[in-house]
C-alpha cells in the first residue's frame, strides 16, 4: 500500500498559511494565475480545492438550518420527516437528493463533528465525507467516532476506493461480528440482473456474491481468456482480454458450451472469434481438422505490456519471477490428459481439465488471525477486505498456493520475506497452484513465538516458520534480498529480488495508484542506461501508465530509502510516498447500545438466509433487496 506522506511546493506555497474561508477566497481572487510558474499553479489548485471543500461545508450547514427553520421564528425544530422537501423546493432538487444531502449534513455536523471541522478547514471533501457515512452504516456511534479518529488523518491522501477500503478495514477490526453479519446479510440478497445501457448493449451482472466464489469465478474467466488471447494472437486476431472474458462468460451461461471442459471451451471460443463456426454449430460433415494449430503452450500474459518506454523492459515476466521456488506458470498445455475441441464427449473417459488460475496474490492475512489470536480482517487483493472468518476459511482453501510470510517492523515496512507452506489441514486444489498467499507478521510476534515451547498438531508447521525466520534474521547482507548486490549488474532482477519488490510494493508506488503488483513493471528508479543498478533500493513497482509517464512525461522518482519515494510531477510539485505491507488496526470496541439480545437471539452467524434481515438496527437507510439497480 503506497501511502502519500506529504506534498511540497519548491520555493514555498503562497496559500499555505491562509485559512479556508473569506481570507482564502480573497487571496485566490487576487491571484493572477496566468503569471504563476507550474509549482505555484499546483498550489493555487490545491488552495481552490480547500476553498471548495469549505464552501461545501457551509452549504451543508445551510441545508440543515433551512430544513429545521420555520416562518416568523428563529427557533429550530426537529426533523419531522418532510423537512428536506423545503431544501428541494428552494434548490431545484428532487426530494430524494435533498434527503440525502440533509442526512449527510446531520452526519458530519451533528453526529461526527470532526468530519465537519475537517470540511470547514478544507482538508476533507464532501465525497469523502459521504464515503465515511456509507462505509460505517450499521456501526454504533461510538464505533464510528473511533473509525473517524483513526482514518481521518489519512483521508486527504487516499483516493476514493482506497479510503473506502481503509474505513472498512478499521471498522471490521473494531467490530468483527458486525462485519460478518453485514456480509451475510448482503450475500443472502445475492442476485443476477440485466439492465440496458444507453448504447443499446446489455449489462449482465451478479450482485452481492460471496467474495471467495466471486474471486475464483473471475480468476477462472481470466485463466481461460488469456489462453484464448495467446492462441488468437498466433492466428493474427487481436482481441482484448476483457472482450474475450465477456464472450466466455456469456457462452458459458447461455448453454452452448455445456459439458465441455476448459480446453474444449477455449477451442470453441478461439474458433468463434477467429471467424469459424459459433459454439453449438453442428456441421453436416465430419470435422476434418479438429486440432487447429495454435500456440497452446504459450504463456498467457494477463498483465500490461511489460516493455517499458522506448523498449526499456524492466521485467522479464509480469506474471512474476521464475525460479526453482516459483509456482508453476506453464501455459495452457500444462495439463493432464489430451486436450481437444471435442471435450469429454465421444467416448473420452479422461478427467475433465480445469485451467489453473492466473499468477497473483489471492489472499493477505495476518499471522495472528491465522493462529486465532485475533479477528483482524483479511484482504482479497483487487476485491478489497473481508471478515476474518472468510479470510481464515479462504486460507485453508488455498493449500496448493505458494505461501510466504511478510515480516514487518512496527511501522509496517517489510524486513524479511520467508517461504512457508499451508497448514496441514489445508485443502490442496490444483487450480490454485499458481497463486500466492501472503501472511503478514510483526517481527515482535515471531520473536515471542520463538521463545515458546510450541506443541500440538501444528508444532512442526510453526517450527518451519521460526527456523526460516532465524535464517533470514541471521543471514549476511549478500544473502538477504533487501541488501544483496547479486543482481546489481544484471538488467533484470532474479527471482528472489523480484519477489521481494512485489512483496514490499504490493501496488504501484505512484501517488494515488492502486494497480496490483502483478500488473506492474519492475522499474529502475535511476534508469538503467543512466547508471541505475538492480538492487532493492533501486527498483520499484510502477504500472505501465506511470512507467510511461516517468520516461516520457516529465515525472521523476528518487528512492531515498528502500520503499520510500520522492516523486516530482511535471509542475515541479514534490510528493512523498512510502510502501507498507500492513497498516495499524485497532482492538475491537463494543457498541454502546447493542440491540437487545432477547429479541434477536445470539449474535452469531448461521446461514445466509438467516440474515435476510439485518441483525442489528441500521442507523441509516439501506436499499431494499428488490430495488432497481442504477440507473433507476
Amino acid at each position: 500500500m503506497a501511502a502519500i506522506m506529504g506534498t511540497e511546493t519548491p520555493g514555498g506555497d503562497p496559500f499555505a498559511g491562509v485559512p479556508a474561508g473569506p481570507a482564502l477566497a480573497a487571496a485566490l481572487a487576487r491571484t493572477p494565475v496566468a503569471e504563476l510558474p507550474g509549482q505555484q499553479v499546483a498550489a493555487w489548485m490545491r488552495a481552490t480545492f480547500r476553498q471548495r471543500n469549505h464552501d461545501d461545508a457551509v452549504l451543508l450547514e445551510a441545508i440543515r438550518e433551512t430544513c429545521r427553520s420555520r416562518a416568523d421564528t428563529c427557533r429550530r425544530v426537529r426533523d419531522d420527516g418532510f423537512a428536506p422537501r423545503a431544501a428541494a423546493a428552494n434548490l431545484g432538487w428532487s426530494a430524494v437528493t435533498a434527503s440525502a444531502r440533509y442526512a449527510l449534513a446531520v452526519f458530519v455536523l451533528d453526529a461526527q463533528p470532526a468530519l465537519g471541522a475537517a470540511m470547514y478547514e478544507g482538508v476533507l471533501e464532501a465525497r469523502k465525507a459521504e464515503i465515511f457515512d456509507a462505509a460505517t452504516e450499521g456501526l454504533d456511534e461510538n464505533q464510528i467516532t473511533e473509525v473517524v479518529r483513526i482514518v481521518l488523518p489519512e483521508a486527504p491522501g487516499l483516493a476514493y476506493q482506497a479510503l473506502r477500503e481503509r474505513i472498512l478495514e478499521v471498522a471490521r477490526a473494531l467490530d468483527p461480528q458486525w462485519a460478518a453479519e453485514r456480509l451475510a446479510a448482503a450475500v443472502a440478497r445475492a442476485r443476477v440482473a440485466t439492465r440496458p445501457s444507453p448504447s443499446g448493449a446489455v449489462d449482465l451482472c451478479g450482485y452481492d456474491l460471496p467474495p471467495d466464489l466471486a474471486q475464483d469465478a473471475k480468476a477462472h474467466l481470466d485463466a481461460l481468456a488469456v489462453g484464448v488471447q495467446a492462441r488468437l494472437a498466433w492466428l493474427g486476431v487481436d482481441c482484448g482480454v476483457g472482450f474475450i472474458s465477456a464472450r466466455i462468460f456469456t457462452r458459458l451461461l447461455d448453454g452452448t458450451l455445456a459439458g465441455l471442459d476448459d480446453p474444449a471451451v477455449q477451442d470453441a471460443i478461439v474458433t468463434e472469434l477467429a471467424g469459424g463456426n459459433p459454439p453449438g454449430h453442428r456441421p453436416d460433415g465430419p470435422d476434418t481438422d479438429p486440432d487447429s494449430p495454435g500456440p497452446g503452450d504459450s504463456k498467457p500474459d494477463d498483465g500490461p505490456d511489460d516493455q517499458g518506454p522506448e523498449g526499456d523492459s524492466d521485467e522479464a515476466d509480469d506474471d512474476g519471477p521464475d525460479g526453482p521456488d516459483s509456482p508453476d506458470t506453464s501455459g495452457p498445455d500444462d495439463r493432464p490428459g489430451e486436450g481437444g475441441p471435442d471435450g469429454p464427449a465421444g467416448g473420452d473417459t479422461r478427467e475433465p481439465v480445469v485451467e489453473p488460475h492466473p499468477v497473483g496474490v489471492a489472499l493477505r492475512l495476518r499471522l495472528s488471525t491465522l493462529l486465532g489470536r485475533d479477528r483482524h480482517p483479511a484482504e482479497l487483493p483487487g476485491l478489497g477486505g473481508t471478515p476474518s472468518g472468510v479470510g481464515h476459511t479462504r486460507a485453508l482453501d488455498l493449500g496448493a498456493a505458494r505461501w510466504q510470510v511478510l515480516v514487518h517492523d512496527p511501522d509496517g515496512h517489510l524486513i524479511h520475506l520467508l517461504a512457508w507452506r499451508a497448514p496441514p489441514e489445508a485443502h490442496h486444489d490444483p487450480r490454485h497452484r499458481r497463486r500466492t498467499v501472503e501472511i503478514t507478521a510483526p517481527a515482535a510476534l515471531l520473536d515471542a513465538l520463538d521463545t515458546l515451547d510450541v506443541s500440538g498438531d501444528h508444532a512442526s508447521w510453526l517450527a518451519e516458520l521460526l527456523a526460516a525466520y532465524r535464517r533470514s534474521r541471521d543471514a549476511p547482507p549478500e544473502d538477504h534480498p533487501a541488501t544483496t548486490t547479486h543482481d546489481a549488474h544484471r538488467r533484470l532482477p532474479g527471482a528472489a529480488l523480484a519477489r521481494w519488490i512485489d512483496a514490499r510494493d504490493p501496488v504501484c508506488v505512484a501517488p494515488g495508484c492502486t494497480t496490483q503488483a502483478r500488473r506492474c513493471e519492475h522499474d529502475h528508479t535511476l534508469d538503467w542506461q543512466h547508471g541505475g543498478r538492480t538492487r532493492a533500493d533501486g527498483l520499484a513497482n510502477l504500472c505501465a501508465a506511470d512507467h510511461r509517464a516517468k520516461h516520457r512525461r516529465g515525472w521523476t522518482y528518487d528512492q531515498n530509502a528502500p520503499g520510500r519515494f520522492t516523486i516530482t510531477d511535471p509542475t515541479g510539485t514534490v510528493h512523498r510516498t512510502g510502501s507498507r505491507v500492513v497498516r495499524p488496526l485497532p482492538d475491537p470496541v463494543a457498541p454502546d447500545h447493542p440491540f437487545p439480545i432477547d429479541l434477536l437471539g445470539p449474535r452469531r452467524a448461521t446461514t445466509d438466509v438467516d440474515h435476510l434481515a439485518a441483525t442489528r438496527p441500521i442507523r441509516r437507510s439501506t436499499p431494499r433487496p428488490d430495488d432497481d439497480e442504477p440507473p433507476f
